[in-house]
């Protein structure tokens, strides 16, 4: 970077720079590869930094193209294509038996969850507010929710192998803070309808579905992303799941939700949303500050006590420079959130990278860090493997 290109910045209004050409197609990069060619919603061309640091790339340029997930399988086989990265794990079926090309695998820093809404966010004095009148307030209520779910067996039709049942919201990869003696919500029909009957949500008309403790009818509104026909009958597995159980579940506008038009409405605390399934990836630091303290507004449940914000203080204190102390302070939050059963884990994750067999030095080991080991891929051939 040189002083010209920090005045092109300094000369567009912080709101203009996200959509600014300077940002969008002009990007000042470092990488062993730099931004050429952009066409806006297809592709990104990047060609070889000759000067980077680690040395010279030994390929001569990237080409980065968007591809349906619905057709990737098939221009993988086709040899369009010489990675795909964010592959769909649902889909592992359709590319692993591919000649052309090896998969490769790693477990994901991330886990997907159930959050059941739980208050709003105070957008004036930058907290959570919890609603102590909110539908899904009653813990035992959460409780039998989480059992309800049959997600073993999603995990083994759909995943290929490649999901499992989590217990925690700390994924197994971070083994120095991942508690795995942690009992988790398996599957447990007979102990969920306990749990509603404790709760006093029971049946009282007979029409397969409880009632509230007032004995009015209840209905629990479900927030999902839209995705593959897969996801979708996943999501109506689960609202089956609900049913055998005895609680009514429907979808929030009554089908699944873009991806950006979901986000809206979970961040806005949409009154149509008692509960929603989302994701989120942890980074290298599981550190859960920043997700669920009372001052994170991705705190999306709205849940917050002094207890809860102990626990995560403790995390990131200065004691917990001493390694033993922050594992300690790892597995006392990640009890608490099971107990609490307010964010409720669902998946952790294998993510998946098909490779045509030309390709050469690609890895995937964290290890490696970001870019780190870009300018050692090659190709052993003019045209990828067919």
């Amino acid at each position: 970077m040189d002083n010209s290109d920090i005045y092109v910045i300094e000369k567009i209004s912080v709101k203009d720079l996200v959509k600014s050409d300077e940002v969008r197609k002009n990007p000042v990069t470092l990488g062993a590869f730099v931004v050429d060619k952009v066409v806006n919603g297809e592709s990104v061309q990047m060609v070889a930094n000759k000067n980077y640091f680690r040395g010279e790339p030994k390929l001569d340029k990237v080409v980065i193209e968007i591809v349906p997930s619905s057709s990737a399988a098939a221009a993988m086989k086709a040899g369009k294509y010489d990675i795909l990265e964010s592959y769909p794990a649902n889909q592992y079926a359709d590319v692993k038996d591919l000649k052309n090309t090896q998969v490769l695998g790693r477990p994901e820093l991330a886990y997907s969850y159930l959050g059941f809404k739980m208050g709003k966010w105070d957008s004036k004095k930058g907290e959570v507010v919890v609603n102590p009148e909110a539908k899904m307030g009653d813990v035992k209520l959460r409780q039998a929710m989480s059992y309800a779910l049959n997600i073993e067996e999603v995990a083994k039709a759909y995943y290929d192998g490649l999901r499992e049942r989590g217990n925690s919201l700390i994924p197994p990869v971070f083994a120095s803070y991942y508690d795995k003696s942690l009992a988790g919500f398996n599957y447990d029909p007979e102990k969920a309808k306990s749990l509603l009957k404790e709760a006093g949500y029971e049946d009282k008309d007979g029409d397969g579905f409880v009632e509230d403790p007032n004995g009015k009818a209840f209905t629990v509104k479900l927030a999902t992303m839209a995705g593959s026909d897969k996801d979708d009958k996943i999501t109506q597995f689960y609202i089956q799941n609900w049913k055998d159980v005895g609680v009514k579940v429907e979808l929030t506008t009554g089908r699944p939700i873009e991806f950006n038009s979901f986000y809206d409405k979970v961040q806005a605390d949409d009154k149509d949303i008692d509960m929603f399934m989302a994701a989120w990836g942890t980074g290298t630091n599981p550190s859960p500050i920043g997700l669920f303290s009372k001052n994170a507004q991705f705190n999306y449940s709205r849940y917050t006590t002094p207890e809860l914000e102990k626990l995560l203080a403790d995390i990131d204190s200065k004691e917990s420079l001493d390694a033993a102390h922050r594992g300690e302070a790892f597995k006392a939050w990640q009890q608490y959130m099971f107990e609490q059963a307010v964010t409720v884990p669902m998946y952790f994750r294998t993510e998946i990278f098909p490779v045509n067999n030309r390709v050469k030095g690609y890895s995937i080991n964290y290890l490696d860090g970001i870019d780190k080991h870009y300018q050692d891929i090659e190709l052993t051939a003019d045209t990828p493997a067919k």
